[in-house]
């Protein structure tokens, strides 16, 4: 059996896992539409993916009133829960955490979702039974505060030298770095590789494949 590079692996959500980025950028279009405030380019969207819902809507509306943001807030809510059962999993994901698991690596999240709609998305992704940990923004600071993965950390007993996250966007790269964790990046869900690459991840990946089969050499 192979040995893994590292005993803890701390997966994103959105964009990493899950094919959703495009139903959270509609999501937040359709929220501002029905609030009447102008909805931001899809490209400015995509750019603070990985944010809790909070904090993105504060960097996409920062001149709204808290009421007008509450509103637009709403409206996002409302879009993405009747949207959510449309989002899949990536190629190579659930065979790859299979792999991962057999291989006795420690499996995490550390997501920008709620509670509520990262139980959803593990229980109809049938992922549940292979994650030690899970932490959402509504229990911990937002990425790129390094709260989840110190979080997780202090659950899991895993020093962080053992560690690595694994994410999309430059939030989750970040988050890792400030944790004094090791990251790696993948290209195929909301940002590019070149902003991906500015934060020096460990390896940056086309494929959940290839990240499996980085982790295990």
């Amino acid at each position: 059996m192979k040995s893994p590079r590292f005993d803890l692996v701390i997966l994103d959500w959105d964009g990493t896992v899950a094919d959703s980025t495009g139903i959270i950028v509609d999501a937040v279009i359709s929220a501002a539409e029905g609030a009447g405030v102008i909805a931001p380019p899809r490209a400015l969207i995509l750019k603070t993916l990985g944010l809790g819902l909070n904090q993105l809507l504060l960097k996409l509306f920062p001149h709204l009133s808290t009421e007008l943001l509450e509103k637009v807030a709403e409206g996002y809510r409302s879009h993405y829960h009747a949207n959510e059962g449309n989002s899949y999993l990536f190629d190579g994901v659930k065979e790859g955490i299979g792999q991962l698991y057999q291989h006795k690596c420690k499996l995490a999240v550390a997501t920008g979702k709620s509670r509520k709609g990262l139980k959803f998305a593990l229980q109809d992704t049938e992922l549940n039974k292979y994650f030690v940990s899970t932490k959402t923004v509504d229990e911990c600071f937002s990425k790129p505060h390094p709260h989840m993965v110190e979080a997780i950390l202090e659950e899991t007993k895993i020093p962080a030298d053992r560690a690595v996250i694994v994410g999309d966007t430059h939030y989750d790269l970040e988050m890792g770095r400030n944790a004094r964790i090791q990251s790696i990046a993948v290209t195929y869900g909301a940002q590019p590789k070149d902003v991906l690459l500015t934060y020096e991840p460990l390896a940056c990946l086309d494929s959940f494949t290839e990240v499996v089969d980085f982790l295990l050499p």
